[in-house]
């Protein structure tokens, strides 16, 4: 996925938020009816509009979600784009309660906001290794072990190889299913994507 996506996507969640709430309409998904629709649309509009997530931020996102579950906490989001790309950032920056919040709201039914806590966590693991690790499912490790859309592939191979190497200086981590998953993930992708094809050396003909 390119940043151009990333953004695509986060266009996309705003206006599915922003329309849910217009004219005092009930709040709805593709997978059914949300529960407390008018709660959800005044929350939504109490959520900062601007700047960066702070720390009381993160807190009443924490309590949202264990109050209205993801797929609203979601939905909120989609509609305050520029504090959804705040939240990513403060977790792709292994900022703990963000990276703890991006795990927990990347479990949703909307794959575009899944995507975009998703992609954060792709770039918090090459940094933080054991706290994300420590918070996923064994079915999630391949998702996130992976490479990051805006790299390009000569980005792509070198952390790839920085992670692989990373992982296997730890006897620890080598010793764990997340570990070994997540190794395994990152071969898996350098080795038969694109970008093992496009770094693997040519191969000169014979005489």
């Amino acid at each position: 996925m390119t940043r151009k996506s990333v953004e695509a996507l986060r266009e996309e969640l705003r206006h599915q938020g922003k329309a849910a709430c217009s004219h005092g309409a009930a709040i709805s998904d593709p997978f059914g009816p949300l529960a407390g629709s008018l709660a959800l649309c005044a929350a939504l509009w109490m959520l900062p509009a601007t700047g960066a997530a702070s720390g009381a931020d993160m807190d009443d996102l924490a309590r949202r979600l264990r109050q209205d579950g993801a797929e609203q906490v979601n939905l909120q989001l989609g509609a305050q784009t520029q504090f959804m790309a705040s939240l990513n950032q403060a977790a792709a920056d292994c900022d703990p309660p963000a990276v703890q919040l991006a795990v927990a709201l990347s479990r949703t039914r909307d794959a575009k906001a899944r995507e975009l806590h998703e992609e954060s966590l792709r770039a918090a693991v090459g940094a933080c290794t054991d706290l994300v690790l420590s918070l996923l499912t064994p079915a999630e490790v391949p998702r996130i072990c992976g490479s990051v859309s805006g790299w390009t592939v000569t980005q792509t191979a070198r952390e790839l190889r920085r992670r692989i190497a990373q992982l296997d200086l730890e006897e620890r981590r080598q010793a764990t299913r997340h570990g070994k998953a997540c190794r395994a993930a990152y071969l898996h992708e350098l080795q038969t994507t694109r970008v093992g094809l496009r770094v693997a050396p040519s191969r000169k003909a014979g005489p």
